[in-house]
């Protein structure tokens, strides 16, 4: 497919890359398109446990109905400022899309234009 030609490309710069700098080949290489149905069920149980919502065609990790529900969020940076939170996300994300600027994409529904 166009997605795994494309994602070849960048595989074999990294492979390059690390023969450059000396450093081994992995023993193992996962790519995440092997596992797409395993990532949408585990998405699918957070959002079933009431952690995820859908928004735009994304589905977003609800940070305040984990908190909610008695675990902690942030533990390491309890307080990140606005600027730590876009370098999450960056350009991806429209204003508007999620409830929180603490929420994170789970799944993002990509256009044409970002690939």
């Amino acid at each position: 497919s166009i997605f795994r030609a494309h994602a070849a490309k960048y595989e074999t710069e990294f492979m390059e890359d690390l023969e450059s700098l000396g450093i081994k080949p992995p023993d193992v290489l996962t790519r995440v398109t092997e596992y797409v149905e395993t990532v949408e069920a585990f998405i699918q149980q957070i959002c079933d446990n009431g952690f995820g919502y859908e928004s735009e065609g994304s589905v977003y990790f609800d940070t305040a109905a984990f908190m909610r529900s008695g675990h902690d969020y942030c533990k390491l940076v309890p307080q990140p400022s606005a600027e730590a939170l876009a370098e999450g996300e960056g350009a991806l994300v429209a204003e508007g899309k999620r409830k929180s600027d603490r929420d994170f994409a789970l799944w993002k529904n990509l256009s044409l234009i970002h690939i």
